[in-house]
């Protein structure tokens, strides 16, 4: 019983030291962490931002638009055939030099090796005529000096002279004919050649006309290939308003099939003629396409037109890229200075019409307010951030 007890008594005096440990450890590790945290800096979230303008009045007006691609190529052969090889669909994206169609070279191959057999026979016959012209030339030479010594007649001088003009003249038709079988050599290995269709640039097969085994001539449109970056809108523009339109001005461009939502483009081309219409065509590049905007789609086009002698009524703009839309309507992030840093803050804000500044702003804003311009979904209310210099 006594050893029961010694026991005991041990086992609880082991059980108090270890527990005595694991505060002194737990009061370590809590006073290193201490030290820790108070070491790590604050992080303060680079953005870009923007600042609200006034602007001078802007008359607006939309017209309507259609989507298209700055490159679109229809495909055809440079020969004639039967197409046995037909590998693209609508719709299949294509890279620069990939195989489009292709129509059987038989014949073509066989013209190859003519055109190459009678390359061997010029070849032949100039190797021919120049032996002939050293003999002739040699022999011209020999009588040319026994006629100078009197040795030999005029008329068999002018026998050797003619036979030399014979021999050289017959020399220059066998190079003039190997030339020829050269450029003929060249000519049916091009045909071979074109019997293949590729892509001349990288892009989108928006329609095909032919199917496989059906015979095409040359120049028959066999595909249309769209490139499919650099979209942009071709719009037709009154002539009251034309000549209000300069190249690089900015536009707003919307879409009904995305919802009406907002895009920029640029002006690229300003038509000069109508052509006889009632419009005068202008191409618009878009910033920054969307991977759904497709060439055919309806499109509107705001263009802002200054008004002459409006200075006095100006209105807020706001860029684009600072305005988020959600649930609850649209809403900026305002940026307000806090110490050497700046807070965020969620601002519901109320737009009107798209112009070339951004939104005009009808509620929510003042003038020069600050607003950020990049990384909305990651902003949080309250966070701290530095601005990036524009």
């Amino acid at each position: 019983m006594k050893k029961i007890n010694k026991q005991t008594k041990m086992l609880h005096k082991l059980a108090t030291l270890s527990l005595a440990s694991l505060v002194l450890i737990f009061s370590m590790s809590s006073c290193g962490g201490e030290r820790t945290e108070e070491a790590l800096p604050e992080f303060i979230k680079p953005i870009k931002y923007a600042q609200v303008v006034r602007a001078g009045q802007v008359n607006r007006q939309t017209y309507a638009g259609t989507v298209q691609s700055s490159k679109e190529a229809q495909l055809s052969f440079k020969v004639n055939g039967n197409i046995n090889y037909l590998p693209v669909k609508v719709g299949d994206r294509v890279r620069k030099g990939q195989l489009i169609a292709r129509i059987d070279a038989t014949d073509y191959r066989v013209q190859v090796e003519q055109s190459k057999s009678n390359l061997l026979g010029a070849e032949t016959q100039i190797k021919s005529a120049e032996s002939q012209l050293l003999s002739t030339r040699a022999n011209y030479q020999r009588v040319e000096k026994l006629y100078e010594n009197n040795s030999v007649s005029l008329s068999d001088f002018e026998q050797a002279k003619s036979a030399l003009e014979t021999s050289e003249a017959a020399y220059e038709a066998a190079k003039a004919q190997a030339a020829a079988s050269q450029q003929q050599v060249q000519s049916t290995q091009n045909q071979v050649k074109y019997s293949q269709l590729v892509a001349p640039f990288s892009g989108i097969i928006t329609a095909i006309n032919v199917e496989e085994n059906e015979f095409v001539g040359a120049g028959t449109p066999i595909a249309i290939l769209n490139s499919e970056t650099d979209l942009e809108v071709l719009v037709g523009v009154p002539e009251v308003s034309i000549a209000s339109v300069k190249r690089g001005q900015q536009v707003g461009i919307g879409f009904s099939a995305l919802n009406s939502q907002p895009f920029t483009g640029r002006i690229t081309e300003v038509g000069f003629s109508n052509a006889g219409r009632s419009t005068y065509p202008v191409t618009i590049r878009i910033e920054k396409p969307s991977e759904a905007i497709r060439p055919g789609m309806a499109a509107r086009v705001q263009f802002g037109f200054q008004e002459e002698g409006q200075g006095g009524a100006e209105q807020l703009f706001v860029p684009i890229a600072a305005v988020g839309q959600d649930q609850e309507g649209r809403f900026v992030y305002t940026l307000q200075p806090a110490g050497e840093a700046y807070q965020v803050e969620r601002r519901s804000i109320q737009v009107g019409d798209l112009g070339t500044d951004g939104f005009e702003v009808k509620d929510g804003l003042k003038e020069s307010e600050l607003v950020a311009t990049s990384g909305l979904k990651s902003l949080i209310v309250g966070m701290k951030v530095r601005l990036l210099e524009n």
